[in-house]
């Protein structure tokens, strides 16, 4: 009997640890997925975070791209409106050379 006292006691302390270790898993299934759930939230905050930092530049810069615009469109008027003054002011001269290169032709 004693053997079978001792193989009773053996199956009892068998099916124990398997208590154990099913009680062990489902505590780690548990904490696993608390972490997922914990750093989803950090990386949704760092995200959110992010995405309000580029917000900002992205406004700041923008407005210093119109002004840009806007410098580079009156920049651009004045010097058209220079070449035209120039070209109104040398017309007379220019046809002047024009037609004097053609009616004295060299040979």
């Amino acid at each position: 009997m004693s053997s079978q006292v001792g193989i009773q006691q053996l199956l009892q302390a068998e099916q124990r640890a398997q208590e154990i270790i099913a009680r062990a898993r489902k505590e780690k299934t548990i904490l696993l997925k608390q972490a997922k759930d914990d750093a989803d939230r950090d990386i949704a905050a760092y995200r959110a975070q992010r995405e309000a930092q580029f917000q900002d530049y992205a406004r700041k810069h923008t407005g210093s791209t119109d002004e840009y615009t806007k410098s580079l469109s009156r920049d651009t008027a004045i010097q058209i409106e220079q070449i035209n003054k120039d070209s109104s002011d040398n017309r007379e001269k220019v046809i002047q050379l024009l037609l004097d290169s053609v009616s004295n032709v060299q040979y």
